[in-house]
Parts: structure tokens; C-alpha cells; sequence
């Protein structure tokens, strides 16, 4: 697994660094690699051309030249699972820092016990999304991460049509929903209507009555879901930007 570090400090991101070392040789089950960028430019011009990206960012705000806000909208543009932890002088957010859906917020000078903190819930949050959900069809069982999917929608009673982030791909089981739902992470997937589970990561807009997904996808929300949907969405967020953790 990969994590990054964007910081035009020298210094703090060489500190931030060690942390990391420290922290990642207690994850016996993982292979931490960490990766140290010194600008926006710098960072996006690799992520356009590696096949694995981070999966965890310490991204700094405040850069000389691209700025961490628009490297972190920028790396949306391609990338909306990537964790991006921002890392800050100020004590206060921008409303612009929020577009980006930012997992957590840092204050420098970072130590040990943040760091370590946010790491290790930030890996808990990697390991739920890499649980897998098994489909049965024709008599042979179907194996899917629950990070690739983003919608699940019930047709015609024991069919079930799976949309996957791979090119957008559609993939057809015999199988019910209510037997699928059991084996989904709350806090990640939620059922907005008696036929449709969506996953929350890939939530653009949520109005009164519909989600917007994120690859353009349009879905109803029934009436008798709006208020558990909208507050499963809710502690999703308040997880996703962890406001009341972040500052001390």
C-alpha cells in the first residue's frame, strides 16, 4: 500500500516521514510504501502516469505554486477514493477544502499521536472497503471488492444488475438483494429504495428524492428511506472530514 506526503516544508515532511516508519512497522499484514512530494505539480505529474496510487495523502494547504485545495480538486478529478488528509497552519478550514472531501485535517506542527491517529483509523477505513461481496449465478459463486462497486439494483425479483467503476461495467446475478445487503458495511453501502443500494463513497449530490452519483447515475430515493438515508449519508460524511477529531 502506498502513502504519500505532499509538503513544500523539507523539514516537516522529513519528520512526518519518520512517523510514518515508526507507525507502519507495527501493520505486519501490510507492505507500506511511502512516498515524499515537494509540490501539487510535482505529486499530480506522477499520479498521472502510476498504476498504483496512494491510497492514504498528507497533503499541506498551504504550497508555494498549485496549492494543496487545488491539487486535492484536481486529484478528484480522476481519483475520489484516494483518503487525502490535509495538513495546515490555520485553524480554520476554507469552504473550498470541503469540495474535496478531505478524510481528516491536521495542525502543524504534526506529532507522533495525530499521526498515528488518523493512520490507523484511515486503514481501518481502506481494509472495509477491500472486504469482498460474493454473487452466486449458474451455479458458480462471483467475487467483487466492495471498493469497485458502486450501485446495486434489483430487477425483475431474483435478479441483480452490479455497477462496477471499472469502465463503468454492469455485471448480471441471480441472486436477491436482501441475501447481498447482509454482507455490506453500513456505514459504506445503503439501501435508498426497496431495489437499489448505493455506495456512499461515490455520492456526488443528494437532493430531497434523488442521489446523484458521481458517474452521472440518477437514483430515486423512496419516501419511506429519505430520513435513514440522509442521516447514513450524514455520519458518513462527519467519518469522511472528522471535524471534531482533527483540531485540538
Amino acid at each position: 500500500m502506498k502513502v504519500a506526503i505532499c509538503d513544500d516544508e523539507l523539514n516537516h515532511s522529513m519528520r512526518m516521514e519518520q512517523h510514518l516508519l515508526t507507525i507502519t512497522k507495527k501493520y505486519t499484514n501490510i507492505k507500506v510504501e511511502i512516498e515524499v512530494y515537494q509540490s501539487g505539480e510535482e505529486l499530480l505529474k506522477i499520479l498521472e502516469i502510476e498504476k498504483e496510487r496512494p491510497k492514504i495523502l498528507f497533503l499541506d494547504i498551504e504550497m508555494g505554486g498549485m496549492d494543496g485545495i487545488q491539487t486535492g480538486k484536481k486529484i478528484r478529478e480522476f481519483d475520489r477514493n484516494m483518503i487525502i488528509i490535509y495538513v495546515t497552519s490555520f485553524d480554520k478550514y476554507t469552504m473550498d477544502s470541503f469540495e474535496v472531501s478531505p478524510f481528516r485535517y491536521l495542525l502543524k506542527p504534526v506529532n507522533y499521536e495525530d499521526i498515528n491517529q488518523v493512520f490507523s483509523i484511515a486503514v481501518e477505513d481502506i481494509l472495509n472497503n477491500l472486504e469482498s461481496v460474493f454473487f452466486k449465478s449458474n451455479n458458480k459463486q462471483y467475487q467483487i471488492n466492495c471498493e469497485e462497486i458502486i450501485v446495486i439494483i434489483s430487477e425483475k425479483g431474483r435478479m441483480l444488475r452490479v455497477v462496477t467503476r471499472e469502465e463503468q461495467s454492469e455485471n448480471l446475478f441471480y441472486e436477491r438483494i436482501k441475501n447481498i445487503e447482509k454482507q455490506l458495511n453500513p456505514l459504506i453501502f445503503i439501501k435508498v429504495n426497496q431495489g437499489t443500494i448505493i455506495n456512499l463513497n461515490y455520492v456526488h449530490i443528494i437532493s430531497s428524492d434523488e442521489i446523484h452519483l458521481t458517474t452521472g447515475l440518477i437514483i430515486p430515493i423512496s419516501r419511506s428511506r429519505r430520513k435513514a438515508v440522509k442521516q447514513a449519508y450524514s455520519l458518513y460524511v462527519q467519518r469522511k472530514v472528522g471535524i471534531c477529531q482533527s483540531l485540538k
